[in-house]
C-alpha cells in the first residue's frame, strides 16, 4: 500500500509516523510545500524573543532523521497543485524549480493547515508588514529585530490581533526592547474567552507598557520617506511603526480539496467523518483544514489547535491501515502566557454558550495558586460553566499565575470524561504548601457549583447589574476601609462581623443583594440570612472582583478601561500634605495576601513612620494595581511608582505630612478647604430646622457645595409621614409614638402653645410666601443639597432606611468628619 501525505508538520507528521509503526511495508511520501518539515511552529514567537535561543531546538525533525528512524520519504520544497481522484495521482510541484509531476497514492491523507489572515488593505504587501507561520517567516522578523551592522533593529512594531499568538509575539517583542502596540477588532483581548477573565490580563499587558488599541481595526498602511509604515485604524487613530505583524487569525487552507471536488462543511472547511474521511473514501484529512464536532456545542467546527491536529492525524493514519479507531470531538482547550500571567479555557465559552442557546448556569472564585502562607502565590480567576439540573461541565475558564495550567488540565479532563460539578467536590488532587491548597481551586469551584444546585446559594451575577438590584438593599459585608475604596452605589455597609446583630430589625420580605471581595464573606452572610427567615437573597459570584473585571471598573487616573457605566466611590479626603524625602526606605513585603490584607498591612506600616519616610511594598494581588491609587489619594500619600513584580507590584510610596493652620503649611490647609458648608442637625425642633435648610438652601444657590448630618432628634425632620408596614419590637414601637413622623409633625422650639403657635407660624409662613419645611426640603434636594443620616441614632431610635424619604444617605461619624475637613464652613444646629 502507497500512502501519500500532503502537509508535514503537526497532522501530517503525526499520520505519516503512525501509518510507519501500523504498517512497516508501506511506501509512505510525505508533500511539504514549505522547506522545512516536523517542526515546532508554536514555539516560533520565542525564538523571535530569545528564550528559545538554539533556532534547531525547533526543528524536532529533519527529511534525513525521518527517513533513517522512521524510513518515510519526506519532501520538502514540493507543493501538491492538484488531485486526480479517478487516477488516484497527486500532481506535486517543486517550488524552487517549478517542475511538476504526478505521484500515485492508494490512500491520500490532507493535511494543508490554514493560511493566515491577511485582509485586502492598502499597503498590505508592504515588505515591513509580517505574519508568523513558518521557519522563513520567523527567519525574517527576527532578522528585522536583531538589524545587521549599521542598521539598528526594530524599535516599535504594531501587531494586529490580540488572539494567543498575537499576545505572545507581543511579549516576546517587547522582551528585545521594542514597544508594542496591539490592535484587536473585538473590544477585549483573547476573544475566545469571555470579557471578565481577559481585564486583568489587559491591565497587565498596559503596566508592561503595551499599547492596546480595542474594538478597532487596521483600515490601510502606507511607507514613510524613511522607511517606517504608518499604520491608520478605523478609529481614526495614526501609528508610524517599524514593524508589522498580522495576527488577526487564520482560514483553512481548501484549495486543493476544493478543486478535487471533496465536500466542504458550513464552516469553510474540509468535512470528515470520525474516521477523518472525506467525502471520498481514498481520501482522509486532518488538521486546521478540517471541521470538526465540537465537545458541547452543537454542528462542526474549526478549530485550529495543535493537539487536535495531532490526534486527529493519528486516527487518519489508523483507519487508512485498517483500524476502526473514531476521533469523538474537540473541546477547544488551550492557553497563553502573557509575562507571568497564564489565561486559557476548555469547552464552551458564556457567548457560544448563549449564541447556541443552550440553558447553563455559572459561577466565578478566585482561589490562590497554592497555600497563601507559602510565598509565591497570587489570586487567579476561575469560571465554570455547567448545565442546570444535572451539573454537567460544560465550559472552564482561568486567569491567574500560578498553578493556572493543571486547574484548567483537570477541568478540561473532567469536561472530557462527562463529569458533573458534583464531581469536582471530591476529586482528590495532590497537595502540599508550595503546590497547592488541602481545598484545591478545583474542588472550591465545585462547592460553589453545587451549592447554587443543591439550594445553598442563590447568586447573582455581574451581568446582571443593575437590574438584578432594582428595588433591592444592597448590603456589602466587607470592612469599612474596603468599602470607603470603593463600592456599589447606593450600597449599605454592614460588616459580616456586626451583620448577626444588625439584621436582627431588617424586614424579612425586603430583597437583599449581598457582595463582598471574592464572594466568601457574602458567602457567610448569605446563609446566616436566609437561615434567619429572609426570603429573596441572593450573593454576586465572584464578589466585586469579578464585578470590576467585567465592568470594566478602575480608578479614573489609570490607564484601565473606561467604567462602563457610573459607580459610587468615597470621594479622595487627603489627611496629609506632600513631603520631602527624608531618606528612610522600608521594605513591605504583602505577598500572599489576598484583597484587603496588602491595603491593611501598608495602612498599619505607614502609620508607624514619619512624613517623608517612603515604603516599597511587594503585593502579588492584581487587584493592587486599582486600590493602591485610591488608597494613597484618600490618605494624602504619594505614590513615587507602581511596577509590574511577578504576580503582582511592587509600589513605592511616600508618607505625606500632616497639614497644619500655621506657617507655610496655612497655603497647603487652605487648599484642601472648598466653597463647602457642613450641618449637624441635632434638632427637631420646626424653626431651628427652618433656620437649617435656609441656611443650606442660601449656601447652595451661592455656589457652596452643601451636606447636612441628622442625628438624633433631628432625624425625625426626614422621617415619612407614611413609612411602610415592617415588623417592630416593642420599644421602637414606644420611640415611633413619641417622636413626630417627618417635616409637618415638628413642634417650635418655644412659644409652641399646645401646638397653637406652631399652626400659627406656618400661617404667617404661607402669608409671607416662605415655603414651608417640605418644600425646603425638596429644595435642597433638587439642588444636589446632600441629606445623611446618622446610623447610629437610626439603631438607638429604631429608625429604618424605609422609614426615611427618598434620597437620603447614610452615614456615620466619620462621614460628617470627612465632609466637615473639606468644608469652609461647619455648623451645629
Amino acid at each position: 500500500m502507497k500512502i501519500v501525505v500532503v502537509g508535514g508538520v503537526a497532522a501530517g507528521m503525526s499520520a505519516a509516523a503512525r501509518a510507519r509503526r501500523l504498517d512497516e511495508f508501506a511506501e509512505i511520501v510525505v508533500l511539504e510545500r514549505g522547506h522545512h518539515v516536523s517542526f515546532a511552529n508554536c514555539g516560533l514567537p520565542y525564538h523571535i524573543g530569545e528564550v528559545i535561543a538554539d533556532r534547531s531546538r525547533l526543528l524536532v525533525q529533519t527529511p534525513k532523521s525521518l527517513r533513517d528512524q522512521l524510513d518515510i520519504d519526506v519532501r520538502v520544497g514540493v507543493e501538491a497543485v492538484g488531485i486526480d481522484r479517478s487516477a488516484r495521482t497527486v500532481r506535486a510541484r517543486d517550488v524552487d524549480s517549478g517542475a511538476e509531476y504526478d505521484e500515485p497514492y492508494d490512500k491520500l491523507i490532507l493535511t494543508p493547515g490554514a493560511e493566515p489572515v491577511r485582509p485586502v488593505l492598502p499597503g498590505i504587501d508592504l515588505p515591513a508588514i509580517h505574519v508568523l507561520r513558518r521557519i522563513g517567516d520567523m527567519d525574517v522578523i527576527k532578522a528585522a529585530v536583531d538589524g545587521a551592522g549599521a542598521t539598528a533593529g526594530v524599535r516599535h512594531a504594531v501587531v494586529i490581533g490580540a488572539g494567543y499568538i498575537g499576545l505572545e509575539m507581543a511579549e516576546n517583542l517587547h522582551e528585545r526592547g521594542v514597544a508594542v502596540e496591539v490592535v484587536e477588532m473585538a473590544d477585549q483581548i483573547m476573544p475566545a474567552l469571555d470579557r471578565e477573565l481577559t481585564t486583568t490580563v489587559e491591565n497587565y499587558l498596559r503596566a508592561h507598557d503595551v499599547a492596546l488599541h480595542l474594538g478597532t481595526a487596521a483600515a490601510a498602511f502606507t511607507e514613510r520617506p524613511d522607511g517606517r509604515v504608518r499604520v491608520e485604524l478605523k478609529n481614526t487613530t495614526v501609528i508610524d511603526t517599524d514593524l508589522v505583524i498580522m495576527a488577526a487569525g487564520v482560514r483553512p487552507s481548501t484549495a486543493l480539496a476544493v478543486a478535487a471536488g471533496l465536500e466542504i462543511g458550513p464552516r469553510g472547511g474540509i468535512t470528515v467523518d470520525r474516521h477523518m474521511r472525506t467525502s471520498d473514501p481514498d481520501i482522509y484529512a486532518a488538521g486546521d483544514a478540517v471541521e470538526v464536532e465540537h465537545t458541547v456545542l452543537p454542528g462542526t467546527w474549526l478549530i485550529p489547535l495543535a493537539g487536535p491536529a495531532n490526534r486527529q492525524g493519528r486516527v487518519a493514519a489508523e483507519n487508512v491501515c485498517g483500524r476502526d479507531t473514531v476521533y469523538e470531538s474537540t473541546q477547544g482547550t488551550s492557553i497563553v502566557k502573557v509575562f507571568d500571567m497564564v489565561a486559557g479555557g476548555t469547552g464552551a465559552s458564556e457567548k457560544q454558550l448563549v449564541a447556541a442557546g443552550i440553558a447553563f448556569d455559572a459561577v466565578q472564585t478566585h482561589p490562590h495558586g497554592h497555600a497563601g502562607y507559602y510565598p509565591g502565590t497570587a489570586m487567579m480567576h476561575v469560571k465554570v460553566l455547567f448545565a442546570p439540573g444535572t451539573g454537567r461541565i460544560l465550559g472552564a475558564q482561568i486567569a491567574g499565575f500560578d498553578g493556572v495550567d493543571k486547574r484548567l488540565d483537570v477541568l478540561a479532563t473532567a469536561l472530557r470524561a462527562g463529569m458533573a460539578v458534583y464531581d469536582l467536590e471530591t476529586l482528590e488532587l495532590s497537595y502540599a504548601p508550595p503546590f497547592g491548597s488541602a481545598k484545591d481551586p478545583v474542588n472550591m469551584i465545585g462547592f460553589v457549583a453545587s451549592n447554587t444546585l443543591r439550594g445553598d446559594l442563590t447568586l447573582w451575577h455581574a451581568g446582571d447589574y443593575p437590574q438584578a438590584t432594582d428595588g433591592a438593599r444592597i448590603i456589602d459585608v466587607r470592612g469599612p476601609e474596603e468599602f470607603a475604596l470603593w463600592h456599589l452605589p447606593g450600597a449599605d455597609n454592614v460588616p459580616l462581623e456586626t451583620l448577626r446583630v444588625a439584621q436582627a430589625d431588617w424586614d424579612r420580605g425586603t430583597p437583599i443583594r449581598l457582595y463582598c471581595a471574592v464572594g466568601f464573606r457574602s458567602y457567610l452572610a448569605y446563609r446566616a440570612l436566609v437561615q434567619r427567615g429572609f426570603t429573596d437573597v441572593s450573593t454576586l459570584s465572584g464578589g466585586l472582583t469579578t464585578f470590576r473585571a467585567y465592568h470594566g471598573v478602575a480608578p479614573s487616573d489609570l490607564d484601565a478601561p473606561t467604567p462602563v457605566i457610573s459607580y459610587a466611590s468615597a470621594s479622595p479626603v487627603p489627611s496629609s500634605a506632600p513631603a520631602t524625602s527624608t531618606g528612610v526606605l522600608v521594605d513591605l513585603d504583602c505577598t500572599g495576601l489576598a484583597c484587603p490584607g496588602p491595603i491593611m498591612k501598608l495602612q498599619d506600616a505607614v502609620l508607624a513612620l514619619a512624613p517623608g519616610d517612603e515604603i516599597v511594598a511587594h503585593v502579588s494581588d492584581a487587584g493592587f494595581r486599582l486600590d493602591a491609587p485610591a488608597w494613597a489619594a484618600r490618605n494624602g500619600h504619594e505614590i513615587l511608582s507602581l511596577v509590574p513584580e511577578g504576580p503582582g507590584y511592587a509600589a513605592r510610596i511616600r508618607k505625606g505630612a500632616p497639614a497644619v493652620a500655621t506657617g507655610a503649611a496655612v497655603s497647603g490647609a487652605a487648599s484642601r478647604m472648598k466653597d463647602k458648608k457642613s450641618f449637624v442637625v441635632f434638632s427637631g425642633e420646626l424653626d431651628k430646622v427652618l433656620a437649617a435648610f435656609i441656611l443650606a438652601n442660601g449656601a447652595v444657590a451661592m455656589g457652596d457645595e452643601v451636606s447636612m448630618f441628622f442625628t438624633f432628634w433631628g432625624l425625625n425632620a426626614l422621617r415619612r409621614e407614611n413609612p411602610p408596614a415592617r415588623t417592630r419590637s416593642r420599644m421602637d414601637r414606644m420611640f415611633g409614638a413619641m417622636m413626630p413622623s417627618g417635616a409637618e409633625s415638628l413642634k417650635l422650639s418655644t412659644l409652641n402653645m399646645l401646638g397653637g403657635g406652631t399652626m400659627l407660624m406656618k400661617k404667617v409662613m404661607k402669608d409671607h410666601q416662605v415655603p414651608s419645611l417640605t418644600e425646603l426640603i425638596a429644595s435642597a434636594q433638587t439642588a444636589g443639597v446632600r441629606l445623611v443620616g446618622c446610623t447610629m441614632t437610626m439603631d438607638l431610635l429604631g429608625i429604618a432606611p424605609e422609614d426615611l424619604i427618598a434620597g437620603v444617605e447614610l452615614g456615620g461619624v466619620a462621614t460628617f468628619l470627612g465632609e466637615a475637613s473639606e468644608s469652609n464652613g461647619a455648623f451645629f444646629i
